[in-house]
């Protein structure tokens, strides 16, 4: 569809240049060729010269100009760099125009006249567009003072006055439909307090917040900080909660260009995610550029999220395989809008190994990320054959795809639910990390797990059930009043797989720094404040007792693991434990064997047993000892 306005724009910028080079021309002549008859020669005064030149000159003007990108941005945001820009135009024009001289020898040019000239069109080209950005945002200004003198807007602070809260303020100005109507800003920087930016004055950090929305009658408080601590979030929160303030945020640390961030809502992840992740963007981009990726269950959560960021990274081809056709759909229609031709779509499932070498055969990867799994606690409970067919058979069969067709690195998405398990879930993904370490051992592909906590939004995560209860008027329900666990952001946690990918060089497991494990209770509670609720006034919480399977703590580790630092201090190596290899596949052997064949369940939970000798299963769902112990220390 043809942009009017954008075309439109374009016209006038196209004639402001021609009218610099007419302007240039005009001054050039009348006040330096006249006077100084040297400059162009008296008997090119009287013919069509001047013209030529301006016919000249725009054209010249006009094509460097669209080399430059100086026809390509908005006015409404000239500043700057675009001014950058004309210089650079400029400064080609002058620098082609002083080649001619000297190459043709002409007398009709000379560069006493062809610097004033360029002087004159940088001057008029600036000082147009300048002063239609300016005259944009005269007239955003006298639109928002109408509406909030009208009641249509309301009066907002914009806490944060660096980078990301002018770009807020100047957004919010030329949004000719916004509601807001900035009178401040807030920030902790003593050499800003004090001072003004676009007329407003900067009024300290949070201490000043509470009187400064009562002095200005603000109804919103916005947060412009993409930094900003949990800490700071959550105080700002409750000061606003207790003012009847709302409160949003503009940017955050996933956002790579300010000028793309939005303003959105405070939500769980912004108050448990951990304040900034260091991520070895070149390490990490040496790993996936040029390359093809397989990633199973690339429909769920987390795979999703690897299959976005392998994008992003430049990877040569991904192949994202998944049994979920929905979920395959809708990851589909997400990516071919910006990275059409760069993936393709594979239906199967991990259990079905002929399946897997034929997509294998068709793609030839160098990379795999395997985190196709049955991931739901009591669901495996129901049904604990098909945790051991799928996150144990199905993973070996993914493996031994892998060895066959000469991948590279091979990474198994695993849980802190595979330390010490309490359930069959957990179990089987212990048995998934012993079984790579065991096929490392075979080929030329380099096997590694990466083991982390509950991420938030997943599917199947407490967040939006919660979210759900509370939507539903409550009661929100939490099994146990000290259950507590690891939580992380789904792009921080892959951002870490990804990193942790490229250190692998076989048979580790590398654990994820979770932070501070966090009380469902206390997750709970915030989630009903973030709704603007109170818990047990308007929001009943309830406790159910804990579910088949469930325990009170997750752990990182297993006792015996040797934890060893590596370069990113948010990701740990543990080094294989040492067991008797042919021993421990016979093993494993015999469970797949049981889970398909024996009709007698506890056969199968015996050999879970023998793999996994800190396997306590917990069906009912009661306090383990364990637990207990914990709770007492806690």
């Amino acid at each position: 569809m043809v942009n009017l306005k954008r075309i439109i724009a374009i016209i006038g910028l196209v004639f402001l240049d021609i009218s610099s080079v007419v302007l240039s021309l005009l001054f050039a002549f009348k006040t330096f060729a006249r006077s100084s008859p040297t400059l162009i020669p008296q008997q090119y005064l009287n013919d069509n010269y001047y013209l030529y030149l301006i016919l000249i000159f725009s054209v010249a003007l006009i094509v460097i100009n669209i080399i430059c990108g100086n026809y390509s941005t908005s006015l409404k945001h000239y500043g700057f760099g675009e001014i950058i820009r004309t210089i650079v135009a400029i400064a080609i024009l002058f620098g082609i125009t002083t080649i001619v001289i000297y190459a043709f020898q002409t007398d009709r040019l000379s560069l006493g006249l062809i610097v004033p000239m360029n002087l004159v069109m940088l001057v008029v080209q600036v000082f147009g567009r300048s002063l239609v950005r300016f005259g944009n945002e005269v007239n955003a200004l006298v639109s928002t003072s109408a509406k909030a003198k009208s009641g249509k807007s309301h009066n907002t602070i914009i806490f944060g006055a660096g980078e990301a809260g002018v770009s807020l303020y100047n957004r919010i100005y030329q949004n000719k439909e916004s509601n807001l109507y900035p009178v401040a800003f807030m920030d902790d920087d003593p050499s800003l307090v004090g001072r003004k930016i676009h007329g407003l004055p900067v009024l300290g950090g949070l201490e000043n917040l509470a009187k400064s929305i009562d002095k200005y009658e603000a109804k919103e408080v916005i947060v412009a900080i993409p930094s900003a601590s949990k800490q700071l979030l959550k105080q700002i929160m409750e000061v606003c909660r207790e003012k009847r303030c709302m409160i949003r945020r503009f940017g955050t640390i996933d956002d790579v260009e300010i000028n793309k961030a939005k303003v959105t809502d405070i939500n769980i992840e912004d108050l448990l995610r951990r304040d900034s992740i260091s991520l070895n963007m070149n390490v990490v981009r040496e790993f996936v550029e040029n390359k093809t990726v397989i990633v199973t269950g690339g429909a769920g959560s987390i795979g999703s999220e690897i299959c976005r960021q392998v994008l992003r990274f430049g990877c040569k081809h991904l192949v994202i395989f998944d049994i979920h056709e929905n979920g395959l759909f809708f990851i589909e229609n997400e990516l071919k809008a910006e990275y059409a031709g760069k993936f393709s779509m594979r239906l199967g499932s991990i259990r079905d190994i002929k399946r897997l070498n034929e997509v294998f055969d068709e793609f030839q990867p160098q990379l795999v990320f395997h985190a196709a799994a049955h991931k739901h606690v009591p669901m495996m409970e129901y049904s604990p054959r098909e945790a051991i067919k799928n996150n144990v058979k199905g993973t070996i069969n993914t493996a031994q795809a892998a060895i066959m067709h000469k991948v590279e690195k091979f990474i198994l998405i695993s849980t802190d639910k595979a330390v010490n398990p309490t359930n069959i879930m957990g179990a089987s993904k212990r048995i998934a990390e012993e079984s790579i370490q065991l096929l490392d051992k075979v080929g030329d592909t380099d096997f590694a797990a990466v083991r982390f906590g509950n991420v938030l939004g997943s599917n199947g995560s407490v967040v939006p059930f919660f979210r759900k209860q509370i939507a539903a008027g409550g009661p929100v329900t939490v099994t146990h009043p000290d259950m507590r666990r690891y939580f992380m952001t789904i792009p921080e946690a892959v951002q870490l797989v990804l990193e942790a990918g490229a250190m692998a060089h076989g048979g580790e497991i590398f654990v994820l720094d979770m932070g501070e494990p966090v009380k469902i209770y206390d997750l709970a509670r915030d989630l009903i404040k973030l709704s603007g609720l109170e818990p047990d006034e308007d929001i009943e919480i309830v406790f159910t007792g804990l579910r088949p399977g469930e325990k009170l703590f997750e752990e990182l580790s297993i006792r015996g693991e040797n934890m060893q630092k590596t370069p990113n201090g948010k990701i740990f190596i543990m080094a294989p434990m040492e067991f008797d290899e042919v021993q421990r596949a016979t093993q494993i052997k015999e469970l797949e064997s049981s889970a398909l064949f024996s009709p007698d369940i506890n056969d199968m939970f015996a050999k879970v047993k023998v793999l996994v000798p800190t396997f306590h299963h917990n069906p009912e769902g009661k306090t383990s000892i364990a637990d207990k112990k914990e709770s007492e220390v806690n």
